[in-house]
């Protein structure tokens, strides 16, 4: 006679029980581990609200506390005082010119490489992986001295056109993983009715590949938006620096007022949270969306 239990529907066996319970474990740790990178995210964005809307004497007695009574003259100050609006604009010029500009060319050129094949294909393509590897900040020297042959340098539009090619490898690559996975098909069928290349980049290509295109987008406007060191040392007019420039410049005006500079921190951030809030979903779902194909 076998002594085998037979398995009832609803009865659980001692194996499945530990399935479970591991499973558990496993989302507790997890959940656990989110919770703590999620804090240490948000706390320096908190801590630098909360501080802008205290006095100095709040900052420097009790820099963790509330503010006893929030002080929104600081923001009226890091306005008024440092002048942040035109610095604010000459940036929104730079991000908008770059982004435009960059994503636009890395459409074309992810294009070509996504639908033909040529011989030195892969090198290029092995080539824009390693300028993603390869620190730009290491290469100031050399793009100090090309910005000043051309003409570029103490200029807006030479910040943006810099700025674009900087983001080029990584707008490639992400929009080439788009294209690939866009049935080539569609392009025939718009060549046979007559459509040329750059009608059908534009009509077909752009429409299907429109998670790409925005995700290239945020993520060129957060590096344009953020960026220091090439705007700092290219432009030497203080009616052409942008945000980030400026705001190093009011640390000396805002020596003893520390909540004018909390203030105008929240202005610089403020722009590129709303816009990663706004689009969150999709800067998401374009970068999971697949491995890059070549």
């Amino acid at each position: 006679m076998s002594n085998v239990i037979p398995y009832r529907e609803g009865i659980s066996t001692p194996k499945s029980s530990k399935t479970r319970l591991s499973a558990t474990g496993g989302q507790i740790i997890a959940g656990l581990i989110l919770i703590l990178f999620l804090i240490i995210t948000a706390f320096p964005l908190v801590w630098t609200l909360i501080s802008s809307l205290k006095s100095s004497q709040e900052i420097l007695t009790s820099a963790l506390s509330l503010p006893e009574k929030p002080q929104w003259i600081n923001y009226v100050n890091a306005v008024r005082v440092t002048g942040i609006t035109k610095s604010y604009l000459n940036s929104v010029i730079v991000t908008a010119l770059s982004v435009v500009v960059n994503a636009y060319i890395a459409l074309l050129a992810a294009y070509v490489f996504a639908r033909f094949r040529f011989p030195a294909r892969q090198t290029l393509m092995l080539m824009f992986a390693l300028g993603i590897l390869i620190p730009v900040n290491s290469a100031l020297l050399p793009i100090k001295l090309i910005m000043d042959y051309f003409k570029l340098s103490n200029s807006l539009t030479g910040l943006a056109i810099l700025y674009s090619a900087i983001g080029l490898p990584t707008s490639i690559l992400i929009l080439s993983s788009h294209i690939t996975g866009i049935p080539p098909e569609i392009d025939e069928s718009a060549r046979i009715d007559g459509a040329g290349w750059l009608t059908v980049v534009n009509k077909i290509i752009v429409p299907i590949a429109h998670p790409g295109l925005v995700t290239v987008a945020i993520l060129q406007a957060i590096y344009c938006w953020n960026e220091f060191l090439f705007a700092m040392v290219l432009v030497s007019s203080e009616a052409k620096r942008t945000l980030q420039v400026a705001i190093r410049f009011f640390v000396g005006r805002f020596f003893f007022d520390y909540g004018g500079l909390f203030a105008a921190m929240v202005l610089a951030i403020l722009p590129l949270v709303i816009v990663f809030i706004i689009f969150q979903n999709s800067i998401v779902s374009a970068l999971s969306s697949g491995a890059i194909k070549f």
